[in-house]
C-alpha cells in the first residue's frame, strides 16, 4: 500500500492569490472578445495586410527550392580557415617530394605545433 506523504503544501500567499485572480480576469476578458464576428473581422484584416504587401512577395513558382542543395551554394570560408589553408599549402609546397608517410608525419607535426600555439594563446 502507498503511504501518504507527511509533507503538506504551503498555502498560497495573498500576493499569489491576487495575481491569479488578475490573470483569470484578463483571460476571461480576452475570451469574451473572441466572437465569430471578431474572427471574421481579423480574417479580413489579415487578407488586407497580405494584399497590401503582395508587391514584396517572392514568386516561388519561378524558384527551385530544396532543403539541401548538395553544397552547390556552400558558405564561403572564414578568414581564419583561409589563413590556415594558405599556411598549410605554403608549408606543403616547401616540402621535398618524398614518400607519402614522411609528408603525413610533417603534416602531423604542423598540426601539433598549431594546437600548442593555439592553447598557449588562449
Amino acid at each position: 500500500m502507498l503511504e501518504k506523504d507527511s509533507k503538506t503544501i504551503a498555502k498560497e500567499s495573498l500576493k499569489t492569490k491576487k495575481a491569479r485572480k488578475k490573470l483569470k480576469k484578463q483571460m476571461d476578458e480576452v475570451e469574451k472578445k473572441m466572437t465569430p464576428e471578431a474572427l471574421k473581422e481579423k480574417i479580413a484584416e489579415i487578407h488586407r495586410w497580405i494584399a497590401r504587401h503582395a508587391h514584396q512577395r517572392v514568386v516561388l513558382k519561378d524558384k527551385n527550392i530544396s532543403l539541401f542543395d548538395g553544397n552547390q551554394n556552400a558558405a564561403s570560408l572564414s578568414q581564419k580557415i583561409r589563413k590556415i589553408a594558405k599556411n598549410l599549402q605554403s608549408d606543403m609546397q616547401s616540402w621535398p617530394q618524398s614518400t607519402e608517410n614522411s609528408n603525413l608525419e610533417k603534416l602531423n607535426q604542423i598540426f601539433i605545433k598549431k594546437q600548442i600555439s593555439d592553447s598557449t594563446s588562449v
